[in-house]
């Protein structure tokens, strides 16, 4: 599968009203996404992993296949994503089996059932999580839009990291992105921000974090870091996925779909093709070659 894409750079006071724009090109109410991004990196050989069925029992057969392609495809840097609320963020971790049966037992009716306190818990081992693959965009192509080929796939719930570990991949970072989706045809656009964790909390460097910090803090560690980087703000990537590449007439009337959309926007924001070299997910030895 092809990923074509043009991006665009949105300042915080541009923001609220560009929302707008989008909804009323779109006739739509955005739809609001918020994602643990997990970034990992390969550190075997391609050729050398091995996708091992004993810890990817609930990925179904045709997953099976994609995680296999894209684990042995190269020595690269690989993201798993998981979907997460607002709710998750700053509340407790959820309660083992057993407390839950402990607490039931105990309970009565002046206190506060187990149900009320699991509603506000962020349970990491329920965390579903999927593989998302972006190749280096394509060099020397003549269309002015960034092309790459991408794949997903269905991974276990839970701690992910011991089945990337025992696939190749090590931890590396971890950050959040918020933000929302509109649908325009066959054109997904999405205006989103990237949040860091607090730096106050520290997390050791080899696992993903179980629990999750209040999201005013992520907000407020945004605010305090664009102090030092004025270009931080959202950014648009609108974004075509075509099955079959190789079918130069489809990639080309996706490529027109995304400069027609580009030239609704442009009084508002300049779409345009993203540096080649920024998207870059191959891994570089200690030597500095690819």
């Amino acid at each position: 599968m092809h990923e074509l894409s043009l991006f665009a750079s949105v300042p915080d006071h541009q923001h609220h009203e560009l929302l707008q724009q989008l909804a009323g090109l779109t006739a739509m109410q955005p739809r609001h996404a918020l994602e643990r991004r997990l970034i990992f990196k390969a550190y075997r050989a391609p050729g050398q992993t091995a996708v091992r069925t004993g810890g990817s029992q609930d990925v179904q057969a045709g997953d099976m296949q994609k995680l296999n392609k894209m684990l042995n495809g190269g020595m690269f840097y690989t993201q798993v994503v998981g979907p997460v609320s607002e709710a998750d963020f700053g509340s407790n971790p959820a309660p083992d089996h057993d407390t839950q049966m402990a607490g039931m037992d105990g309970a009565d009716d002046s206190k506060s059932s187990p149900k009320v306190q699991l509603s506000s818990s962020y349970d990491y081992d329920q965390q579903p999580w999927k593989l998302e693959f972006r190749d280096i965009p394509e060099a020397g192509t003549r269309s002015a839009v960034t092309a790459r080929v991408m794949a997903s796939a269905t991974l276990p719930r839970g701690d992910i990291a011991p089945s990337m570990n025992a696939w190749g991949y090590r931890f590396v970072t971890e950050y959040v992105v918020e933000g929302d989706i509109f649908i325009h045809n066959d054109i997904t656009l999405f205006l989103h921000r990237v949040l860091h964790y607090p730096v106050s909390q520290q997390q050791g460097p080899s696992l993903p974090r179980q629990t999750l910090p209040a999201f005013k803090e992520m907000e407020t560690q945004m605010q305090s870091m664009k102090a030092s980087q004025a270009t931080m703000g959202y950014v648009l990537q609108a974004f075509i996925n075509v099955q079959d590449g190789s079918n130069q007439e489809t990639m080309k009337t996706a490529s027109q779909h995304l400069f027609g959309l580009r030239e609704q926007l442009k009084s508002a924001v300049k779409l345009e093709q993203a540096d080649r070299l920024s998207l870059d997910t191959r891994v570089k030895d200690r030597g500095g070659q690819r």
